[in-house]
């Protein structure tokens, strides 16, 4: 009977190696973590998580896109109109890349777009699409399976994009 179940487990235990390996067993990081209080004089004053971050990202986009979550922060400094921060996770690192270029090229190419004078930056081997539009200087970008969309007044963008590229 001992040798029974000894056999039983060992069978079992490559199953449960799977299972505790697979995407879905993986820790999702709640993205709302990835939000600061405050960046140097901006403090966070708004934070939008779950449900309520996809309808309003893919409302942004004006269709539903493919995210498993989303997070938007909204900053405020004294004196200062508000940036936002828009952070999405899709299910693997080339969907989120490939969401990036889509839309870095769509505010380029569609020719009522609000966005000019694109340029793409590396900062920390990381590349970095800009645009200004809207009074606001722009910057997405992604890290493993998130994309970044940053708004800030021109004059703080740098500073804010730094605190997100950690």
């Amino acid at each position: 009977m001992m040798k029974r179940t000894i056999k039983l487990g060992l069978s079992l235990l490559p199953i449960l190696l799977l299972l505790a390996c697979s995407p879905q067993a993986e820790k999702q990081q709640d993205l709302g973590s990835l939000f600061p209080k405050s960046i140097g004089e901006w403090q966070q004053v708004q934070l939008i998580t779950g449900t309520e971050a996809l309808e309003k990202i893919n409302s942004l986009h004006g269709k539903n896109i493919t995210v498993e979550a989303g997070a938007i922060g909204s900053y405020q400094a004294a004196g200062k109109r508000p940036a936002m921060i828009w952070i999405s996770r899709s299910k693997t690192e080339a969907l989120t890349l490939e969401q990036a270029e889509v839309m870095a090229d769509k505010m380029v190419s569609n020719p009522r777009s609000p966005f000019h004078d694109p340029k793409t930056l590396s900062i920390n081997k990381i590349k970095v699409y800009t645009f200004l539009g809207m009074g606001q200087v722009h910057y997405i970008f992604c890290r493993e399976r998130l994309a970044y969309w940053i708004s800030a007044p021109p004059a703080d963008g740098e500073k804010l994009l730094k605190a997100f590229q950690r």
